[in-house]
């Protein structure tokens, strides 16, 4: 479910697509049709369920020199074992999605801490990933932010974040951007908030199982950053992890809502992302939680 539909449309003709869920880790290439796939797309929270054995070197030839600095830290963080093995295809930041808090948005585009805020207590939904949540919590000024940061939540819910948002059971949601960017043109009473000291960052990645002889479709991906495609991209929060003088026509043809939104270049310059956890990490963090 990590692969956007904007990118199902483009697909070249001659490949499909299909859908695979996994409870825990991906054990095999013979997911649930038994086939075995030529990629595999999905979020970067898998990583660590990923044996890298199962896949193959990449070889995107030059794709790799245009990615960002974002992209390229991004990768050297996964280990020598898989950074030559995942290609990201692209990155939303995570943002503050609010129902009628306009008073708020000020401050949530300068710090997450606004969700500390006292007039939040009971009415935030925060993601189903502890990690991420003491990662946010990290960043607040507090000794004791990831007690009060719970103490805040509505629920941890980010897959019906929009829900819970719309019946107005809460007043602000921590989500990808590719979650909840159309909505702003369907419902005023939204608005994000983007901190300028940076986001976390969603991936959109891709692998190839060691079974394929399948090439890397390089030439489809060079199509899809560029326009027209990387307009319909940036429309629904999908960012290419392109340096950002590349995508700036594709940002000026947007509405000008969403303009304003990309135009804050902290989403490039500050945006940081959560590489894989070791064992001993993990359990620290289990421990912590």
């Amino acid at each position: 479910g990590a692969f956007p539909s904007e990118l199902l449309q483009t697909l070249p003709s001659r490949w499909r697509y299909q859908f695979f869920e996994v409870e825990s880790g991906i054990d095999g290439c013979q997911f649930q049709s038994g086939s075995n796939p030529d990629l595999v797309a999905l979020g970067d929270g898998w990583i660590t369920s990923c044996p890298s054995k199962l896949f193959q070197s990449i070889g995107v030839n030059g794709l790799g020199d245009r990615l960002n600095d974002q992209a390229i830290t991004f990768l050297k963080s996964l280990g020598s074992s898989f950074e030559s093995k995942v290609f990201p295809l692209a990155m939303s930041p995570w943002v503050l999605l609010f129902r009628r808090g306009e008073e708020l948005l000020d401050r949530a585009n300068e710090s997450w801490e606004v969700l500390l805020d006292p007039a939040l207590k009971g009415h935030v939904v925060l993601p189903n990933s502890p990690r991420l949540i003491m990662n946010l919590a990290e960043r607040m000024s507090h000794n004791d932010s990831l007690r009060r940061l719970r103490q805040q939540a509505k629920s941890f819910d980010d897959r019906n974040a929009l829900n819970w948002l719309l019946s107005g059971k809460s007043k602000v949601a921590v989500l990808p951007l590719q979650y909840c960017l159309n909505n702003l043109t369907r419902d005023p009473r939204l608005s994000i908030g983007l901190p300028e000291e940076g986001c976390p960052l969603n991936w959109t990645l891709l692998l190839r199982p060691k079974s394929t002889v399948e090439p890397f479709p390089s030439t489809w991906i060079e199509q899809l950053w560029g326009l027209p495609s990387l307009v319909n991209l940036l429309a629904t929060g999908v960012i290419p992890p392109l340096p950002y003088s590349e995508i700036t026509a594709g940002i000026n043809s947007l509405p000008e809502k969403f303009q304003l939104i990309y135009q804050e270049k902290t989403i490039f310059k500050n945006g940081w992302s959560l590489p894989p956890l070791n064992d001993l990490e993990e359990e620290e963090l289990g421990d912590r939680w």
